[in-house]
């Protein structure tokens, strides 16, 4: 997924680039940038004079401020995850001008296209891994990581985009309504649960999660309700019905929260579509009309599971 391309290691500003080897306590022998994510800043990885292979990432406050925001957020964050968590490890931070940059352990494995079954299975340990943990207490509480989860019922209030919304956004945002209350827990999840977010090595390695910048303390199962989301809005490598019918079989392993967690992104997607113009990264509105659509066929089968669950309830 990109959407503005990256900047290379080798333009990065010359003192910056110094204090990252530094801060690492060896010489930089060679780089290769790496693509991808929503991010201008550079992306690479570096083997070092002392034979290690590690992963960087930086950027400039004054080209996108929130992405520096983030960087030191997540270097914060590695610091207090335990050890048994499925996550790179923070090797240094710099800050050097308006630069930020993060330093990692580098995560084995790749970052494939499109979701396959053993990837699933991979992250999902990953994520029930992750949730078994109790957060740490400097992490916030999920309902403050998750965002535009009124978007149905802003969505129904500025006017749908076509029938399909017009008839579904209301019984979305009943689904999806209270969702402060009924995400809050006290496990460790990632909240930032995509395909681009793991990797992956089928032969040698258990899934890692990347970019924690998001972290937070909820309900156990975010993550995985967020995996299943992902698998239809990123596909699968045997194609549509397929990633709809992982992503539900998933999600009936799962508490009765989880399949209404998975229709708030749908709404969120679609909200933003429709509302918020991003001149830095100018197809970001038609990726996010794209996972709202993808993952139509699978919110109106939640959504009629709710209405049969309430109707069995009543």
């Amino acid at each position: 997924m990109t959407f503005t391309p990256r900047s290379a290691w080798h333009e990065t500003p010359e003192p910056v680039r110094k204090a990252v080897a530094e801060a690492l306590g060896a010489a930089i022998d060679r780089h290769a940038d790496l693509h991808g994510g929503m991010s201008p800043g550079p992306a690479a990885s570096l083997w070092l004079a002392d034979g290690r292979h590690v992963f960087v990432k930086a950027v400039s406050a004054e080209v996108r401020a929130h992405n520096h925001t983030m960087i030191l957020q997540e270097a914060a964050i590695l610091d207090a995850l335990p050890r048994s968590v499925p996550a790179p490890r923070r090797l240094a931070t710099v800050e050097c001008g308006p630069w930020a940059a993060l330093a990692t352990t580098w995560a084995a494995g790749a970052t494939a296209p499109s979701w396959t079954d053993a990837s699933i299975e991979a992250v999902a340990d990953a994520c029930r891994t992750t949730s078994r943990h109790r957060a740490p207490g400097s992490l916030p509480p999920v309902a403050q990581r998750i965002f535009d989860f009124d978007g149905w019922t802003r969505l129904a209030e500025i006017g749908a985009n076509d029938d399909w919304e017009a008839a579904y956004a209301g019984p979305a945002a009943d689904v999806v309504a209270g969702w402060e209350n009924w995400t809050a827990g006290d496990a460790l999840v990632h909240r930032d649960l995509r395909l681009d977010n793991t990797t992956f090595d089928a032969d040698h390695s258990p899934a890692v999660l990347l970019d924690w910048a998001y972290a937070a303390a909820g309900a156990a199962w975010i993550d995985l309700a967020q995996l299943a989301a992902d698998v239809v809005a990123t596909g699968h490598v045997l194609g549509v019905q397929a990633a709809t019918d992982r992503a539900y079989q998933l999600l009936r392993t799962l508490p009765p929260d989880a399949p209404r967690f998975v229709v708030g992104p749908a709404g969120m997607w679609c909200i933003r579509a429709a509302t918020v113009s991003d001149t830095f990264n100018p197809r970001i509105a038609s990726w996010r009309r794209a996972r709202s659509t993808a993952l139509r066929p699978l919110v109106a089968r939640l959504i009629a599971d709710f209405r049969e669950g309430h109707r069995k309830g009543a």
